[in-house]
This record gives structure tokens, C-alpha cells and sequence, in this order.
């Protein structure tokens, strides 16, 4: 069963709300969240712990069925009864809640100046404060109250408990003003979520593309303070940010059924970017952090997706994404090298994007193949969006961008067996030589020597990197490889991408579908995790990722639409 609600949160589409199972063995419990304000919180934006009671107060078990626009529970009373409770997300930051009799207690987290108070009307309100959060409830049918102990300038043990048959009730998040009390309740909420996801996911049939079209429609918030756009995060679970290369292959995912939501994507992090080009590692609604960086795979990415679809970009937005990729361009090539004969290097492994990959085992700044061939598909990428609004002169300028990179990659990390990864202060010091990001040339297509390519593949293949799920990021014959390793040997979604994407630049095409395929049965049978264990194909880390869906259904239309045309 891939919608597992003890691994994929329950949300909706540009919505912040979110319930998900939190917390390990016996503590692991359903939480209201509310997941902005980035993951560097301990937190994770839990509001409350929510419980099931009987009528007399007992705690009741509950067992989960997630929908995309429900979340239902089923709760055993003994004796072969039954009671059923079920959660939807409504019009802005509402949940509303259903109940054929079982008691629904919200219970407050805590903070420091929590607490609870009746409006001049005589609404219940309570405030968490450390969240910076008004949690306002409501009930069309049924009862709800609020309780808690003062505590000389805060309140503790506050709980908000929803009762009665026929419960139909809802509880609104608000940060300000409460908004007006929905006049519409349970089944008409249900009714629109399902509708708005039935009308954005892709006609791809099966549980899996089911899961990676949730995943990608529930994973998104709302355009919110620092978020000039609606923002697909990785997560809801862990990683509550939007990062710049995930961005790109979040896009991939939904350029087919939503355009201006992939636009949005990559607005969501270069309206963030510094006047020196550099972009910010992540963003989310209270600001940006530029600690690290990510790789510049977006001029590869837009490319990709305008092959598909030459109308996929208004011409604003063309113009605007060429304006932000000449800059990025010139961040690279202006500040992370020694000088114009030099190559560009990641500080970090997090500015690579492979965190802890094992070429960053002496530290850094690293120089390696991947950052020259990504620089050398933006400037190509460049050329052709200025070729098509007719600046000729950039284009020239920019097509000679790409090929010095290449001259220079070829001439400073080809060993005549494969592209080397090299310290840039200490550039003869040897580093490990059998990660995947050394085949990442192979995206040059044409511009890579066929010679070359040919070492590369026969040395993927000795490397035996793909195993029976796919490309591994570290060599399994390595003795860096770990299981669950990070960026030392799991199976990635970006990475099987860029892989693939270069095997079919390479007209490798038996070689891409068989790793496409493999690929797909991976998600089919252990879900959208972060990554994935190279051998066993177990999954590992976060459970419900966006960029595994993302590539999950771009293979569905790859080997669906395009494989019978290329072979």
C-alpha cells in the first residue's frame, strides 16, 4: 500500500495545514501541523497532538485511510462497533472535521505564552504563540470546547475537543483576524479537494503515479512572505523548504498539467537571487539563507522542458528566466575560480548538491565534471532563448561560453579513463574516482568525443553502477559505498534523471529505457521516499518526497510517449 499514512502527511494543494504522523515508537502519534517558518525548527510546525476518546473518556485506537481529499479513521470500541472520524482541508488554512460519535481532542503542544480566551462575542480562540498562530474552532453539527489551567501569564494543558453525533466542525489557522466561519461544511470541502486534484494530475494510470501526483499537488504552499510564488517543498514531513536544484526537477514534474505552477518553481527562487548572481540554498516563507548554494542545473532544465513544448514559457517569463540565467552564469564563472583558464568549483558538498558524496572526503573548495558541463547546458540554454528573441550577439557570446567549458573540462579532468574530481588548491592530491557525478559529461551529447564517451560507458558498466534498481550515486565496488550512505551509494531521483537525460544525449536509448524501467518499479514497489538503498532498494530518509515523484512521472511520459519514437 503506497498511501501509507504513517509515511505520506496528509495536505492539499497551496496549503500549509497539514496532519501527519510524528514522533518515534511509542511517542509516534498524528499531529496538526502547520508547516511553514522552514525546517530548521525543532518543531517541524506541530500545533497539537491529536487523540480519539470514547463517550467515557477511554483513548481509542485509531487506523488511517489517506485519500487525496480525505483522511478517514476508523476507531474500534470493542464488541465489533465501529466509530469513523475523518479530516478534510477547505477554502484557505481550514480543517474540518467529521464524527459519528468518537470525541476528537486537540491537544496544544505548548509554548511560553500559550493560551486560550473568549472573544467579545464569545468565541473560543486559542493562541499559540510560539508559532505565532490563532487556532479559532467552529461546529455546524455537534460540540465543541476549549479548556486549560491558567497559569499567572499563560495557560497549560490547553485542549480544544470537538463532541456529538453528527459531528461536522472544522478549526481555522489564522496568524491575525479569525476569517469568517465557513458556511460550508465537511462533504463540500471533501467534494472541491477531490475535484481540484482530479482536474490538475496527469491521466497516468496506477497507485504510484496516483502517490507522485498527490504528492507534488499536496507538497505545495501558497505564495506567503518570502515565497513570491506557490512553492513545491520537498516534504511536508522534514524538509519544509523549497531548495534550488530541487526546484528544477519539481518543475520537470509538473510542466505537462500545470505551466505556470513549473514557472513558479524556479520564480520562487531567483526573485531571491543576490546581484552577484548567487542563488540562495533554500527559501521558504520567513526568508532565504545563502549558507550554500545549489548546482546550476536550471538552464539544462528549462531546455529540457521547452524540447517538449516551445510554447511551455510565456515570453515575459522567457525573458525573465534568460535575464536570471546570464547571471547565474557569471556568479560561477566570476566568483568560484582562480582565474579565466581556471574551472569553477563548489565550495561544499551542499553547494554541489551531494552533501557528503565521497569526492568531498578531503573537503573543499572541489572542482569536478559535473559544475562545468551544467555551466556549459545554461550557456547553451542561453544561446537559444537569445537566438529566439533575436539577440543574435549574445547567443554568439554565450555558444562561445559553452564550448571554452568544454575545451577546458576536457583538457583539465580527462585522464584518458575518466573525468577526474580535483582539490582546487591541491589540484594533484587524488580523490575518489567512482562516484556517478563523473559521468555527468555525458549530457554534452554531441559536444562530448565519441571516444570519450565510449571509455565512460565501458567504465560505468566495470563500475557496475546501476544495480537491479537503478543508478547507484556511489559505486557498490567503492570502498566509500555505504547502504545508506547519503550521497554514498542510494539511488536519487535527480541523479537517475541527469543519467538517463544523458544517455539519451548520448543515443543510448536501450540503456536509459532499461534504467527508466528500473527506476519505476523502484517507486512501484517501496514508494516516493528521498532515496533508496542501491541493492535492496529499500526506502530510506524522508518517505514522501517531491523530486522522486517529479521523476517518477516524467519516465510514466518518457516511456509512455517517447521511447517507441526513438527506437
Amino acid at each position: 500500500m503506497l498511501f501509507d499514512f504513517d509515511k505520506v502527511p496528509f495536505s492539499r494543494h497551496q496549503r500549509f495545514t497539514t496532519l501527519s504522523m510524528m514522533g518515534e515508537g511509542a511517542d509516534r502519534a498524528l499531529h496538526l501541523r502547520f508547516v511553514a517558518g522552514g525546517d530548521e525548527r525543532p518543531n517541524l510546525g506541530k500545533l497539537c497532538h491529536i487523540r480519539f476518546e470514547d463517550e467515557a473518556g477511554h483513548e481509542l485506537t485509531p487506523t488511517f485511510d489517506l485519500t487525496p481529499s480525505a483522511l478517514n479513521v476508523a476507531l474500534y470500541l470493542g464488541e465489533g462497533k465501529v466509530a469513523n472520524a475523518a479530516f478534510a482541508i477547505g477554502e484557505g488554512e481550514v480543517l474540518h472535521i467529521k464524527s459519528d460519535g468518537a470525541v476528537i481532542v486537540f491537544a496544544l503542544n505548548g509554548s511560553r505564552y500559550d493560551y486560550a480566551y473568549k472573544t467579545a462575542l464569545g468565541a473560543d480562540c486559542v493562541v499559540a504563540a510560539g508559532e505565532n498562530l490563532r487556532l479559532t474552532p467552529f461546529a455546524h453539527k455537534g460540540n465543541v470546547s476549549v479548556s486549560g489551567q491558567w497559569r499567572r501569564d499563560h495557560a497549560d494543558n490547553v485542549e480544544l475537543c470537538f463532541s456529538g453525533v453528527a459531528l461536522d466542525a472544522g478549526l481555522m489557522l489564522h496568524e491575525r483576524m479569525a476569517p469568517n466561519v465557513p458556511n460550508k461544511g465537511f462533504a463540500e470541502a471533501t467534494t472541491q479537494s477531490a475535484a481540484s486534484f482530479a482536474n490538475w494530475c496527469l491521466s497516468l494510470k496506477g497507485e504510484a503515479a496516483e502517490l507522485a501526483s498527490y504528492l507534488l499537488w499536496a507538497n505545495t504552499v501558497p505564495m506567503k512572505g518570502a515565497l513570491t510564488a506557490p512553492a513545491i517543498y520537498m516534504s511536508k514531513n522534514h524538509m519544509i523548504n523549497i531548495w534550488s536544484w530541487d526546484n528544477a526537477f519539481s518543475a520537470l514534474g509538473v510542466a505537462e498539467n500545470d505551466p505556470q505552477l513549473a514557472f513558479d518553481q524556479f520564480a520562487a527562487i531567483f526573485d531571491h537571487q543576490d546581484e552577484s548572481g548567487l542563488l540562495p540554498d533554500f527559501v521558504h516563507d520567513k526568508g532565504a539563507s545563502f549558507s550554500f548554494t545549489k548546482p546550476p542545473v536550471h538552464g539544462w532544465a528549462i531546455s529540457l522542458m521547452l524540447q517538449r513544448n516551445s510554447d511551455q514559457f510565456s515570453t515575459d517569463q522567457l525573458a525573465y528566466l534568460r535575464e536570471k540565467l546570464v547571471c547565474q552564469f557569471s556568479y560561477w564563472m566570476t566568483h568560484t575560480r582562480a582565474g579565466d583558464q581556471s574551472l569553477p568549483s563548489y565550495g561544499h558538498g551542499n553547494d554541489s548538491g551531494w552533501d557528503n558524496a565521497s569526492f568531498f572526503a578531503e573537503g573543499g573548495p572541489v572542482i569536478g565534471p559535473d559544475l562545468p558541463t551544467f555551466l556549459a547546458l545554461t550557456a547553451r540554454a542561453i544561446a537559444q532563448l537569445a537566438h529566439s528573441a533575436g539577440e543574435i550577439a549574445q547567443a554568439r557570446h554565450f555558444e562561445v561560453q559553452e564550448d571554452r567549458l568544454i575545451a577546458m573540462l576536457l583538457d583539465q579532468l580527462w585522464d584518458g579513463l575518466t573525468f577526474q574530481v580535483r582539490l582546487l588548491h591541491e589540484p594533484t592530491k587524488p580523490l575518489p574516482d567512482e562516484s556517478l557525478i563523473q559521468f555527468m559529461p555525458l549530457l554534452l551529447g554531441g559536444k562530448l568525443p565519441a571516444e570519450i564517451s565510449a571509455k565512460l560507458l565501458q567504465r560505468f558498466d566495470d563500475l557496475g553502477m546501476v544495480t537491479a534498481w537503478g543508478p547507484a550515486t556511489e559505486s557498490p565496488k567503492s570502498n566509500f559505498y555505504e547502504d545508506d550512505g547519503y550521497w554514498r551509494g542510494p539511488i536519487w531521483a535527480p541523479t537517475t534523471l541527469l543519467i538517463v537525460e544523458g544517455l539519451r544525449a548520448q543515443n543510448e536509448h536501450e540503456r536509459a529505457h532499461e534504467i527508466m524501467q528500473k527506476y519505476q518499479h523502484l517507486c512501484e514497489t517501496s514508494g516516493m521516499a528521498e532515496n533508496f538503498d542501491a541493492l535492496s532498494g529499500v526506502a530510506l530518509r524522508d518517505k514522501a518526497f517531491a523530486w522522486t515523484s517529479a521523476v517518477y512521472l516524467r519516465f510514466a511520459q518518457l516511456l509512455a510517449n517517447d521511447f517507441g519514437k526513438e527506437t
